[in-house]
């Protein structure tokens, strides 16, 4: 349902009508996923859908309808800008070599401030691209406005989980997602800056070998 429409009908009379084809007894949207896979092109078919919820990497709710979707194979490239004014809402396209904002325009750019900061402190991390455009390499992703909202690295490229790191990262004000890979521990503090990251709602760090630290 179009965002309009439902601020329209939640103040009409007959709402609970409308709204009952797009909502179950929880009031949660059940059509919701549908209308949107539809809209950008990813199924042409209930079948296509069918067949999407049944594939591994798809988790679902209690209702049986999908939390997270795996999407294989997918080259109906670009997508619809509305992906990245989603908020709370990840996409991955892991056969992709590009982020996910060059897969649904090229526009927009990152913001002159947040560009400065990755060219001076985290160029490293495009050692193992072809090209020095930070905003194709598939380790960072930008909002609609442009900003930093996701670094992912890789075993190539290491950012060092350090005091002087996690200061740098906590000058991208919208970085949501980190996913970093962990070699060693410099040492306790870079552990405790961690809460300087303020806005980050996912964090993941991978350990490339086992070692014995339980403070962290």
């Amino acid at each position: 349902m179009d965002i309009l429409n439902i601020h329209h009908v939640i103040r009409h009379r007959l709402s609970r009508i409308e709204t009952n084809n797009f909502q179950d007894k929880s009031g949660c949207s059940i059509n919701g996923i549908q209308s949107f896979l539809f809209e950008e092109g990813i199924v042409r078919n209930l079948d296509d859908v069918e067949k999407m919820i049944d594939k591994l990497g798809t988790i679902q709710d209690y209702r049986g309808y999908p939390l997270q979707l795996g999407i294989y194979g997918f080259n109906n490239f670009p997508l619809s800008d509305k992906i990245l004014r989603m908020k709370n809402v990840r996409f991955e396209f892991p056969y992709q070599s590009k982020p996910i904002h060059k897969l649904v325009s090229s526009e927009p750019h990152f913001v002159e401030e947040e560009r400065n900061l990755i060219e001076n402190r985290f160029s490293y991390l495009g050692s193992s691209y072809g090209t020095v455009d930070i905003e194709d390499w598939d380790c960072f992703e930008m909002d609609n406005e442009g900003h930093l909202v996701s670094v992912v690295t890789s075993w190539r490229a290491i950012i060092p989980l350090s005091n002087e790191s996690i200061e740098h990262l906590s000058n991208f004000p919208h970085l949501m997602n980190l996913d970093i890979i962990l070699r060693f521990v410099i040492n306790e503090e870079s552990i405790t800056n961690l809460s300087l990251l303020s806005n980050l709602r996912k964090l993941s760090i991978n350990f490339e070998r086992d070692f014995q630290q339980p403070e962290l």
